[in-house]
Parts: structure tokens; sequence; C-alpha cells
């Protein structure tokens, strides 16, 4: 009984949000060719629409706003892990290439 109190008690943050706060706190939110290039390296097909349609937070009234697959969010992640994106000097920097700027 008690773990089903626990199940139903979860919250959970929608994967537009998630997706939405990993790319501002990068600050490649803007940067939709380093973003569709992650996703290519993820063997996820997308566009610039359905990256802008992704990147609206849930609950934002917009009739462009689609609702980001798991995998996607997963595989996304995923990448982000192998690139080790860091920031240095207000520039962003990956193990694979050796400068990826804003």
């Amino acid at each position: 009984m008690l773990y089903l109190r626990w199940i139903f008690d979860m919250q959970f943050i929608p994967t537009n949000d998630v997706f939405f706060h990993i790319t501002n706190l990068l600050g490649i939110y803007r940067n939709k060719k380093l973003i569709a290039e992650i996703f290519c390296d993820a063997e996820v097909k997308v566009s610039n629409s359905k990256i802008k349609s992704w990147l609206i937070k849930t609950g934002i009234p917009n009739d462009n706003y689609r609702e980001m697959p798991r995998d996607a969010l997963d595989k996304f992640i995923e990448q982000l892990y192998k690139r080790e994106l860091v920031i240095e000097n207000g520039k962003i920097k990956s193990n694979v290439n050796e400068k990826i700027t804003r």
C-alpha cells in the first residue's frame, strides 16, 4: 500500500521543459544548428521546426507546441554526456570538436 502511495505522490517534469532548461543552461538554446547536429549524432531525425516546437514549455499556449518523445530526450542527453560540453570564456567547448561557438 505504501508503494502505491509513493507512485501517486511522484511528480514528473515534462520532456519539453527538461529540454528547454538543458539547452538554456548550456547556452545553446538559440543555436539550432548545434542542437540539430547533436540529434543527428544520436540518429534522431529533426528539423528546425521540430526543435522549435520541442523548446516550447508545457502549459504555454502555442499552436506549434509538440510533445518531445522521451526517447529523443534520452538520446539528446546521452550525446551531451559523450561530447562532455563545457563553457570556457563564454564559448562552448567539446571533447568531440575542438571548438563549438554560439
